[in-house]
């Protein structure tokens, strides 16, 4: 799963360093307190985004597989940071958002990176679908893949699902089939 805040560029410029660092920091808390509590792990923060795997642990969650615990807990980000939103504009006139990206499939996950800077993260094609679906996600909306909408358990989640046309991926033959967790309110505030 990617979450990336909409707006940020521009709230960055608009706020002064604590508060960029308010604004980033109750981000950070919401996402990753939503992800924990939906049985996934939180693996990269980079800029304003993060990036989440749910599924690495056998013991992770409720029996419940990764796709409807990513699912849920996008819905439950999008939810929440509704309130944390406004109360931002409230307070210092910056519009954010929320656009999320999820897909399901094979990952490399481990320690990768050089010996004085190794994390664990999650790399691999799956991440770089979900990755794309989170940049054409819009404000307050969570894209997610045919691969995710397929799997077990998620119907009983009772969200609302919008089937969309299917994304081109560069350098991919066939068209990704996509779905939408929609937003009453949707913002285009672009990917930044």
């Amino acid at each position: 799963m990617f979450v990336d805040m909409r707006g940020f560029t521009r709230a960055s410029g608009q706020l002064g360093p604590d508060e960029v660092v308010a604004l980033l920091e109750g981000y950070f808390a919401l996402v990753v307190e939503r992800t924990l509590a939906n049985g996934g792990r939180p693996c990269n923060m980079t800029g304003d985004g993060v990036v989440s795997a749910f599924g690495l642990d056998a013991a992770e969650g409720s029996g419940e597989g990764p796709g409807p615990r990513a699912l849920r807990a996008a819905r439950e980000v999008l939810d929440a940071w509704k309130a944390s939103a406004a109360d931002w504009q409230a307070r210092h006139g910056v519009i954010t958002g929320i656009g999320i990206g999820i897909h399901l499939g094979p990952v490399i996950a481990g320690p990768i990176g050089p010996a004085s800077f190794r994390h664990d993260t999650v790399v691999g094609d799956t991440v770089n679908i979900a990755a794309r679906l989170c940049q054409r996600a819009r404000a307050g909306e969570a894209l997610f893949s045919d691969a995710v909408r397929a799997a077990p358990g998620i119907d009983a989640l009772g969200l609302e699902m919008l089937e969309l046309p299917p994304l081109q991926i560069r350098g991919r033959d066939t068209p990704l089939g996509m779905h939408c967790l929609p937003a009453p309110e949707r913002l285009d505030l672009g990917a930044d």
